[in-house]
């Protein structure tokens, strides 16, 4: 077995930050007494109190059970395999950013990856993750009270932004059903993605709408994309089981919602074939949209206004369980202990 705790993981950054995710895995592991090295020097308290030292004398990290790359500037590999030559035993490559469906890895045992969708296949070894939840997050929301009284509204908490079809299509579709139901709030906080005014409209709101993601196709089937020689090489491969997928989908507002005790408003996610670890249940944990019937998932939703507590609370408590710094670190030990297992890596 990989000596975690003896030998420790190695961090790299290829950018002068470290991402969120690759933060609050970090944070994880140090909970739970792993040795942290990296290449950088880097902390962000919005995140968390943990802190990434810079370690100059090699040495002490050759021997590291396992090194994770985290893949921050991806945006350069569109529509290519980014190769790595990797001198440890263990590689991870670590990525989170919103394009993570438009390369392969070679070169490392494991792509973690956010966004994945089962109806559409890329090559490799490719592990699914979430936004998750940070440490700072789950500190600021223990300030809630369960007997808070929260306003029968919808938070629409959304800026327009590029590539979010998803939320053009249900700001055409949805908010008109939900408008004859509910009255939907269109309230922007100020600047910054974590903010006391953010936390409040959060706190102060029984349904928060938090889904994201744009819509890709089957490029393959038009001769114009496939006469280009660059996406003709990617796309073999990838391989759609769906003629139609929604990628991007993973949301910051899905996981600050449900912490913040909302009922979260995404869409179904076994419906349309998002993938996490853990997968929370539609009606228990979240409500899920089904796009074929809008208007049956509103009434539903104010059929059962009685149970918005429970969702809420339901879906806070399985997003911390399963979703903290913590969970997510003895899950990242967990999945590479079988695979080691299984002589891969």
């Amino acid at each position: 077995m990989l000596d975690w705790y003896n030998k420790g993981i190695y961090f790299i950054s290829d950018s002068t930050t470290f991402s969120y995710a690759a933060t609050c895995l970090a944070d994880g592991l140090n909970q739970m007494g792993v040795p942290i090295f990296a290449n950088i020097s880097y902390c962000d308290p919005l995140i968390s109190d943990f802190v990434f030292t810079k370690i100059s004398d090699m040495s002490s990290v050759r021997q590291a059970s396992c090194v994770v790359l985290d893949l921050q500037d991806t945006r350069q590999y569109y529509e290519q395999t980014v190769r790595f030559n990797s001198p440890y035993s263990c590689t991870i490559a670590f990525c989170m950013q919103d394009d993570v469906g438009k390369f392969c890895a070679d070169g490392v045992d494991v792509l973690y990856c956010a966004h994945e969708n089962r109806f559409r296949e890329l090559a490799g070894r490719r592990i699914p993750m979430a936004f998750g939840l940070s440490s700072a997050m789950i500190r600021k929301s223990m300030t809630l009270q369960k007997c808070q009284p929260r306003l029968e509204k919808i938070l629409y908490n959304f800026r327009p932004s590029l590539n979010q079809d998803l939320r053009s299509s249900l700001d055409l579709v949805l908010l008109p059903v939900l408008n004859r139901h509910i009255p939907v709030l269109c309230k922007y906080s100020s600047a910054g993605r974590w903010n006391d005014d953010y936390y409040e409209l959060l706190r102060s709101h029984a349904i928060c709408l938090a889904y994201g993601g744009n819509y890709e196709q089957d490029f393959t089937k038009n001769e114009y994309f496939m006469g280009n020689e660059r996406f003709r090489l990617f796309s073999a491969n990838v391989k759609h089981i769906q003629e139609t997928v929604i990628l991007r989908w993973d949301s910051w507002r899905f996981w600050e919602s449900l912490v913040f005790g909302c009922v979260t408003v995404h869409l179904d996610f076994e419906r349309y074939g998002f993938l996490l670890p853990e997968m929370p249940e539609n009606w228990k944990h979240y409500v899920g949209i089904n796009l074929s019937d809008v208007k049956a998932d509103v009434e539903r939703l104010m059929d059962e206004r009685d149970r918005w507590p429970e969702i809420a609370w339901q879906g806070r408590q399985w997003a911390i369980k399963h979703y903290s710094p913590l969970a997510v670190g003895r899950r990242f030990i967990s999945v590479l202990s079988n695979l080691q297992s299984l002589g891969t890596p």
